[in-house]
């Protein structure tokens, strides 16, 4: 599969001390989670798949192999995170992209009272 399309929801958002990462990346537009998460607060979010959790709104960039060997040293990709492909809501149709997923999230509940996790917002 050749999906070079990454939906980000913390640090790497425009306006978060990592966007400067995807620099060289087209930015494509807002997006939401198909399937439902909770995201822990370790001092910057871990998304972790649970049936009972929310969907996330976040944000889909269209990167450069290469883009993704940064962002995969960033998320710690194998170690913390784990980048999966999972379906999107984008622009009133189902699309796929990648995501970074927490492999054991720690800290605390990001709560919030939205039917949508906007992480920060």
């Amino acid at each position: 599969m050749n999906n070079n399309n990454l939906f980000v929801y913390g640090t790497l958002k425009r306006g978060f001390g990592n966007n400067y990462i995807l620099r060289n990346s087209k930015f494509l537009g807002s997006a939401i989670t198909e399937e439902k998460f909770v995201i822990f607060d370790c001092g910057f979010p871990c998304a972790y798949p649970d049936y009972n959790g929310k969907r996330i709104k976040g944000e889909i960039y269209q990167l450069t192999d290469e883009d993704f060997i940064f962002t995969d040293r960033l998320e710690s990709n194998g170690y913390l995170y784990n980048r999966e492909i999972q379906k999107f809501n984008y622009k009133d149709e189902l699309i796929e992209s990648w995501i970074y997923v927490a492999i054991n999230p720690y800290g605390t509940v990001y709560d919030t009272n939205s039917e949508i996790i906007n992480w920060k917002y």
